[in-house]
């Protein structure tokens, strides 16, 4: 066989090689969840490849044959479900929320969190109880208080789930940014900082008040509004809707919609 029919086979061979290996990677891997999707009391475990990598969640599907990797997105559940992960890094959380999607990815706004404990051990009891046909009481029946009653319980039966939160352990810091506040319309000019983030910066309203800046979610309306803004002057304001997210002091924005600033609108919105 000459040289350059050598070359051309191989060639080939490695196309062929290559095609094969896309469509196995096609099969197997998982569909993106539909934006508007909601996870409701699914369990999973937080993971992090490094430092730079964001958070994700893995979440079993009903199957049992699948799994759904969410990028986690920043809020307060977001907080407090790694500190308790720093506590116990193999923590398991049932979640409910909103899934949102940009490029490839499917990210997770955790709307509620709690963290899964094991099972206690059950004790049996070692006393014998009150026989219910006996007409008298003995001294000894009357040992056990109410509280040593329910500690017996407790110690007992465990505790199977409970708040991630404990407000006197882990109590959260104030901050002008207000978790869940919903804002309609809002002028602001966006800005990009030295990471690539987009930034929300408000106009001041006719009182002079203005919000603090925050960085925009990824989302399709964040995807559409990003491809259009590259085409604009970086001055051009715009009018946002959505909904706010603190994230250990910090203030982030999922769009729900937006568009662009006609002469006709008010300069306090």
């Amino acid at each position: 066989m000459y040289p350059h029919m050598k070359l051309l086979a191989l060639i080939s061979l490695l196309i062929s090689a290559s095609l094969l290996h896309a469509q196995d990677a096609a099969k197997n891997r998982v569909p993106l969840l539909r934006e508007g999707t909601q996870i409701v009391e699914a369990e999973g475990q937080l993971s992090r490849k490094n430092a730079n990598d964001p958070i994700r969640i893995t979440i079993n599907r009903s199957s049992g044959t699948q799994q759904d990797s969410c990028i986690v997105l920043p809020n307060k559940r977001l907080a407090e479900m790694e500190l308790t992960n720093v506590e116990n890094p193999e923590s398991t959380f049932r979640v409910s929320g909103d899934v949102f999607v940009y490029g490839e990815h499917n990210y997770l706004l955790v709307r509620e969190a709690v963290v899964l404990a094991k099972h206690a051990e059950r004790n049996h009891p070692t006393s014998v109880p009150l026989d219910p046909t006996s007409e008298s009481l003995e001294v000894g029946d009357f040992d056990d208080s109410i509280s040593d009653i329910v500690k017996d319980l407790e110690d007992a039966t465990g505790s199977l789930v409970r708040s991630i939160r404990m407000a006197s352990d882990k109590p959260v810091a104030k901050s002008a940014v207000l978790e869940g506040l919903k804002i309609t319309s809002r002028r602001c000019h966006l800005v990009r900082n030295d990471a690539g983030a987009w930034i929300a910066v408000f106009v001041s309203d006719s009182t002079g008040l203005s919000d603090p800046p925050c960085t925009l979610l990824p989302s399709v309306a964040f995807g559409k509004l990003t491809l259009w803004m590259r085409t604009q002057n970086p001055s051009t304001p715009v009018l946002l809707s959505g909904e706010v997210c603190n994230y250990n002091g910090h203030g982030f924005l999922l769009v729900r919609s937006w568009r662009a600033v006609h002469e006709s609108d008010r300069l306090d919105r």
